[in-house]
């Protein structure tokens, strides 16, 4: 019920030609992911959606094949006839394929009325075909970011943005704060990548560790409860919960939901980033944007659970 009503608070009641909705990002032929994706999560939330393609990719729903990018010419050609004859409220940004689209989109956005984006950097695909060249990143960092009113990079992304591992709760919100040091005002950092099978790990290894404690039951069993005291903050990420932590100008706020095992929805990012976009084109609260955002793929993806 809980889920119910936040989704009615978020969702429009009727959809009004007065609301449009850009995305600029790559087109999945599979529609699971990309414009087709924020598409369709524009349209539940009462918006009517344009859409600029960055790149046409080759993928079905477990890999990408290739791709072959659009120029940054052709990606503004695609963006200048929609300012020309609608008003659009929300944005969001996907894959930037290329050193040139990079530079283009942030152009388009410093030198027009459309509002911040909701930028989701799609880096390298889950099947580990990389979608944004290398020589990319940089601009996308100084150009892209400086312009975003949120960026949501997934634990591979944030790892590729910062530099470094995230393997914790309290990494991911030192990754929030570094990324938001780069110029984006808010950084939502997903945690769906931090699995549970960590937890299997840690448990194993605490359990041979205490296998090895001399003087019996009492002080292996005190030796169990030393280790995971001593993880902190750091246990919580090992737990059932999926959990993504929002920096939103200094503000931090952990998102903790349930997570359901062996189920994975191709696209989530993508709707994920939509969603909230359409949240804050309702002007909602980027906190409360994320939480309906969150329910309408926490609810996709628990109709694709068995059982």
């Amino acid at each position: 019920m809980k889920f119910e009503k936040t989704l009615r608070s978020a969702r429009l009641t009727k959809s009004n030609s007065n609301y449009r909705a850009l995305t600029i990002a790559g087109f999945d032929p599979s529609g699971g992911a990309g414009v087709l994706a924020d598409a369709r999560t524009f349209a539940f939330f009462g918006f009517h959606a344009l859409a600029a393609i960055t790149s046409v990719t080759f993928q079905n729903t477990a890999r990408v094949f290739g791709a072959v990018n659009q120029t940054g010419e052709a990606v503004r050609a695609q963006v200048l006839p929609l300012l020309n004859e609608h008003k659009i409220v929300c944005s969001k940004v996907g894959m930037l394929p290329t050193f040139e689209v990079v530079r283009e989109v942030a152009r388009l956005f410093r030198e027009t009325d459309l509002p911040s984006p909701v930028v989701d950097p799609v880096i390298m695909s889950t099947s580990g075909h990389r979608l944004m060249e290398e020589n990319a990143l940089e601009p996308f960092i100084n150009e892209i970011l400086p312009l975003a009113r949120l960026v949501t990079p997934n634990i591979p992304e944030a790892e590729k943005l910062i530099g470094s591992a995230i393997t914790s709760e309290a990494e991911m919100r030192h990754a929030a704060l570094v990324i938001r040091k780069m110029g984006a005002r808010a950084v939502l950092i997903k945690g769906g990548h931090l699995r549970m099978q960590e937890a299997v790990t840690r448990r194993q290894e605490a359990g041979g560790r205490k296998q090895k404690v001399e003087g019996g039951r009492q002080k292996a069993e005190g030796r169990k409860q030393e280790t995971e005291n001593d993880e902190g903050d750091d246990s919580s990420v090992f737990s059932e919960d999926a959990i993504d932590v929002l920096d939103n100008e200094g503000k931090v706020t952990v998102f903790r939901e349930k997570r359901l095992l062996d189920v994975e929805l191709h696209g989530s990012g993508c709707i994920l980033s939509a969603g909230i976009a359409a949240g804050l084109g309702k002007g909602m609260s980027l906190e409360d944007s994320i939480s309906a955002a969150k329910t309408f793929v926490w609810e996709a993806i628990r109709n694709l659970a068995p059982g």
